[in-house]
Parts: C-alpha cells; sequence; structure tokens
C-alpha cells in the first residue's frame, strides 16, 4: 500500500476514535440517580455499564456494582444539579454508611432442587434420605345391587437404600367376590437388589412368587439375574432400560407344571407431570428362550396425586398376558385399581 494511502487511513482511525470517545465520554461521565426497586436511591457518576450490572463512583463509598436487575428507572443529574446536592450531603455515621451498603448488597436466593419422579424404582435416591422409604396403598369396592360385589387390594412397596446397594420390596393382594363366587384371589411379591456399577449403570438379582386362584396358578415363582443403565434423565422425566434372564416355574390347579427360560426386557420411566402430578410406568417383556413363539409380557403403571405430604390418591393399572396360559383361562388380565396411598 503507498505511504500517501496510510498515512490517510491512519488520521481516518485517529478522527473516528476521536469522535467515539467524545460521544462515549458523557454517557460515562454523566451523573444519574439510580431508583432500585427496593425504594432505595443511589447516586454517583457512572464509570461503566454493561448488559448485567452498572459501576458508579459514590462520593460516600467509592466505586460500587449495582445489578442492572434490580434498577427500577434512573435519573440524569445535571452537573450544576449534582455538584449542589454533593456539596450539601453531610456525612452519615458508621452505623449508618454499613446499613446503606447493606441494603445495596443484592441476596441471590439460591436455585430450586430440581423436580424428581417420586418412583423409587425409577430414580437415584436423593442425597440426604433416610434408608427406608415405605408406600402403602388401600383399595375398597363395594356395591350392593342386582349383583353384590367386594373387592379388596392393598399394594405395597419398600425400598431400602445405602450405596453403593438398593433393595427394593414389591407386594400386591388382591381378593374379590360378586355373588358369592369368587373373581379375585391374588398374591404377588418380589425383592430385587441392585448394585451401582457407575452414575448411570447397575447390575441386579431379581427374585418373586405367588398365587392367583383364578388364572388357576396354585404356586409359582421366578428369579434372574440382569443390567441396567440410565438412558434419560431430565428435571421432571426418567428413562431406564433393564436386560436380564428370568427362570419361571409355575404349579397349576390342573395338575400340570410350567417352566420357562426366558429373557428379560424391561423399560422404567418416571415422569413428573405438573408439579404433583406424577406417572410411573414399568413394561416387561419374557421372551421364552426355549419355545419360539411363546411369550409373557406384563405392564404396570401408576398416575399419583398427593394430597398431603403422607396422602395420595392413586390409579393403578396393571395387565399380565400370557401366550400359554392354564386350560381355560384368558391369557390377557386386565386390573384398574384407585387407592389410597401411605408414604412414610
Amino acid at each position: 500500500m503507498p505511504t500517501k494511502w496510510r498515512n490517510e487511513r491512519g488520521w481516518l482511525q485517529a478522527i473516528l476514535l476521536f469522535y467515539l470517545l467524545l460521544l462515549n465520554g458523557p454517557v460515562r461521565a454523566q451523573n444519574v440517580i439510580l431508583h432500585l426497586k427496593n425504594g432505595d436511591r443511589v447516586t454517583g457518576r457512572i464509570l461503566a455499564e454493561g448488559t448485567n450490572s452498572v459501576s458508579l463512583s459514590t462520593p460516600l463509598f467509592g466505586a460500587i456494582q449495582v445489578p442492572a436487575a434490580e434498577i427500577a428507572r434512573r435519573e440524569v443529574v445535571p452537573p450544576a444539579a449534582a455538584y449542589t446536592n454533593q456539596a450539601a450531603v453531610t456525612p452519615p455515621a458508621a452505623d449508618s454508611l454499613t446499613n446503606q451498603a447493606a441494603k445495596a448488597e443484592v441476596k441471590v436466593k439460591p436455585p430450586k432442587p430440581p423436580m424428581t419422579p417420586a418412583n423409587p424404582e425409577a430414580t437415584p435416591i436423593a442425597s440426604t434420605p433416610k434408608a427406608w422409604k415405605h408406600d402403602v396403598r388401600f383399595g375398597l369396592n363395594m356395591r350392593y345391587a342386582d349383583k353384590d360385589a367386594q373387592e379388596f387390594l392393598v399394594i405395597s412397596k419398600s425400598t431400602y437404600g445405602k450405596q453403593p446397594f438398593r433393595h427394593i420390596f414389591d407386594v400386591n393382594f388382591k381378593y374379590g367376590k360378586t355373588e358369592g363366587t369368587l373373581v379375585a384371589n391374588t398374591l404377588a411379591g418380589s425383592e430385587k437388589t441392585e448394585f451401582q456399577l457407575s452414575p448411570k449403570t447397575y447390575i441386579f438379582g431379581l427374585a418373586g412368587g405367588g398365587y392367583d386362584d383364578v388364572r388357576q396358578i396354585d404356586i409359582q415363582y421366578e428369579f434372574g439375574p440382569g443390567f441396567g443403565v440410565e438412558l434419560l434423565k431430565l428435571t421432571n422425566f426418567v428413562w431406564k432400560a433393564e436386560m436380564g434372564f428370568n427362570f419361571q416355574k409355575q404349579y397349576r390347579a390342573d395338575d400340570t407344571r410350567q417352566t420357562s427360560y426366558s429373557a428379560r426386557i424391561a423399560e422404567i420411566f418416571a415422569w413428573r407431570i405438573w408439579e404433583k402430578l406424577t406417572a410411573d410406568a414399568k413394561i416387561e417383556f419374557f421372551p421364552n428362550l426355549a419355545e419360539f413363539g411363546e411369550y409373557r409380557l406384563r405392564l404396570e403403571s401408576t398416575l399419583r396425586y398427593p394430597v398431603s405430604t403422607r396422602l395420595s390418591l392413586n390409579l393403578d393399572v396393571i395387565d399380565i398376558y400370557e401366550s400359554q396360559p392354564t386350560r381355560n383361562v384368558d391369557p390377557n388380565d386386565l386390573q384398574i385399581r384407585s387407592t389410597i396411598g401411605i408414604t412414610f
């Protein structure tokens, strides 16, 4: 580039910088009164102004920073008026300075803790919990009309956690009659022990048993190991997946026995829909490894609304499907239950 053009560009840059300083200088040096949202006022000369705060030089406190979020409005003070006001100010006592400085400080509230779903199986135990947590739900349906019907059910879930272990106990009992005929007599219990490998992975052992008179199962038991992983965790949603092996044996009312060696594929969800309303679901699929085409499917879901710290209203849905049920028994068993829950 020729020397003449370099010199002219240098003069242009110097003139532009001078005008920028000339325009910006009065703004930075102007005297203002900042009216804060808490009712206080701060008078001073602006030193710097950014997106989040304004720096002032005050006659009493020196240089201070006022958060922009705390400023309700500002008032520009003419230079003469500012001089008069500053000259008329009587320096306050030391205690008054301390109080005013304390008022100027902005108290930042700690953030609210993130919401987590209520299902103890779907979420890690809180940072400072008690070891045991119990959730017991009761349901009683009675009808006296053309056909009298009575039904009673209890669902209990207990969790004991002490890192890296966690134990989950489930018990479901249901009994009912219609016109003196047994329509429900079921007991199912399970125990699951988890060992945390990392913040997102764990291994587990699962064992369970029970009976179901309506489905003509005198007694059954099952057990199996597995591996779990946390696929997604948000402030109001958790998704886990499990893969494992399952052995089950049934002794049926028709004097037959059913033995199955199956894989276990499970999806576990927990969702905080609103501030109080929560939902959790567990889907388990058991494809028979010895007999291709045979399988079992279990869906369990709960919609919970707490009416107090310990009392909740619940809607439980359980659906069980077996491709090879006992003779003369429907392969699908759908149960919809309304219960009152107690947490302690």
